[in-house]
């Protein structure tokens, strides 16, 4: 009779070889912690997976470049609040009784208001609204203000419209208003308080005349209004802090839900592999026995 172990020894090959690429598979899920080595590993969930990776790469990029805006908001914070101090400051020179010392307040406040206005933030000029790369407000001196024709609207070159910047994937803002929006008034009043001062009924260098007091009265006016345009601007840039940090939080919520959502289709549960990965173990140790037994069956032994 002839004895034939072929089969048997197919057999147990094809369960030690599938005993092993288990246990390989099982190992390598502890080692890398994921399901699988690439994508097309997950089959059907590899398309929700690459759009996930790509929606929260789009919410970290937002987050990254609302925080350089949040950075330059609060600068431009800073530069609101030399304005509005400036403004404060000439509306309170203008009711003293000391015209030489009211004259030392102008030229403080223009200085003042000028560095304000051509504050930059890394390298940008925060009021040349799309033209960040010229002086928005050009007069040195208040002579300057003096000879601007038609006015000292001629003194401001910052773009006519807004820089603005996208936040969300729909939703885009103004960054900050022009120079020439927040400026304008103000440097409007220091310029008519110098032409005055050169004026017949000039100038101011002692105790304040009957004529003087009336025009500073009127200018008075003037200035609360530059005050009131420089301080609701202020308020818009605090609102854009507001809803830019709320843009942040959002953002980094979605980006945490996405990572979440996609590390429960990649995550391979650890103590779930580590025993698939022991059962593995001993099934090769077994399939390894039975086939090296099968391997020496022989004819002989029978014999």
């Amino acid at each position: 009779m002839r004895i034939s172990t072929q089969a048997a020894n197919q057999a147990a090959l094809s369960d030690l070889m599938r005993a092993q690429r288990e246990a390989y598979d099982a190992r390598e899920q502890l080692a890398s912690g994921k399901k699988a080595p690439d994508l097309k590993g997950y089959a059907n969930s590899a398309e929700t997976i690459i759009a996930a990776r790509a929606a929260q790469a789009r919410s970290e990029s937002f987050v990254g470049a609302n925080e350089r805006v949040l950075n330059r908001l609060e600068v431009q914070d800073l530069a609101y609040q030399e304005l509005t101090t400036a403004a404060t400051d000439l509306r309170t020179a203008l009711t003293t009784n000391d015209g030489s010392f009211m004259m030392d307040k102008v030229q403080e406040v223009f200085d003042r208001a000028s560095a304000a206005l051509n504050m930059r933030f890394n390298g940008s000029f925060l009021f040349g609204g799309r033209r960040t790369d010229a002086v928005p407000f050009t007069a040195n001196s208040i002579a300057d203000l003096q000879a601007a024709v038609p006015d000292v609207s001629a003194t401001f070159q910052n773009a006519a419209d807004r820089q603005t910047t996208k936040i969300e994937e729909t939703i885009t803002i103004d960054l900050n208003s022009t120079a020439s929006e927040v400026g304008t008034e103000l440097m409007a009043s220091i310029e008519r308080i110098a032409d005055f001062n050169a004026g017949p009924n000039g100038p101011f260098d002692g105790q304040i005349t009957d004529a003087q007091q009336t025009f500073l009265e009127t200018e008075l006016a003037n200035i609360i209004n530059a005050f009131d345009t420089i301080n609701t601007a202020m308020a818009e840039n605090g609102a854009r802090q507001k809803q830019i940090e709320g843009s942040i939080t959002g953002h980094e919520k979605r980006s945490d839900y996405l990572q979440i959502m996609v590390a429960d289709i990649e995550d391979a549960d650890m103590a779930e592999a580590a025993t698939r990965f022991q059962q593995a173990q001993t099934a090769v140790q077994v399939s390894a026995q039975t086939f090296s037994r099968l391997s020496q069956i022989s004819l002989l032994n029978y014999l």
